[in-house]
């Protein structure tokens, strides 16, 4: 005999519990993938950021000590570098060229290209490249007197 106090289940729900489970446990799963992956894009995302800045900082040493030669023949900047900064190798290389009354200053700094959690889709190391260009003319040059 049954106790009274216990429902009876109708033989097709036997097991839905079960079933209910497997399909939480599989949205659960699912919902954890995504934050996993959302987790190793924003490292990636910081990665390839401080890479970024740290590159323009290197750039604009370069440019600073271009600028400083140009008017100080005194002052030397090194045609190319290798510096490591936080793991990273970064190559710098300063140019100039004179250009009749101006001289064109180039620099270039690159590093190598790695991304986080896998290989990247395009092979090429991330570069920045600053130009610009000084005079060559002493500044009182043109500056009439009152």
């Amino acid at each position: 005999m049954k106790p009274s106090w216990k429902a009876s289940r109708p033989a097709h729900q036997e097991g839905m519990a079960l079933v209910e489970a497997l399909i939480a446990s599989a949205v659960l799963a699912i919902g954890l993938l995504g934050a996993a992956q959302l987790a190793l894009k924003s490292q990636q995302t910081a990665t390839e950021s401080r890479q970024n800045a740290v590159g323009q900082m290197l750039a604009l040493e370069a440019m600073d000590c271009l600028q400083a030669q140009a008017h100080t023949p005194t002052a030397a900047c090194p045609a190319q570098q290798s510096i490591v900064v936080q793991g990273t190798r970064y190559t710098r290389q300063a140019q100039t060229s004179p250009q009749g009354q101006s001289t064109d200053l180039l620099v270039q700094v690159s590093w190598p290209n790695r991304r986080v959690g896998g290989a990247s889709s395009d092979h090429s190391d991330p570069q920045i490249s600053w130009r610009s260009s000084v005079s060559t003319l002493p500044s009182w040059v043109g500056v009439s007197s009152p």
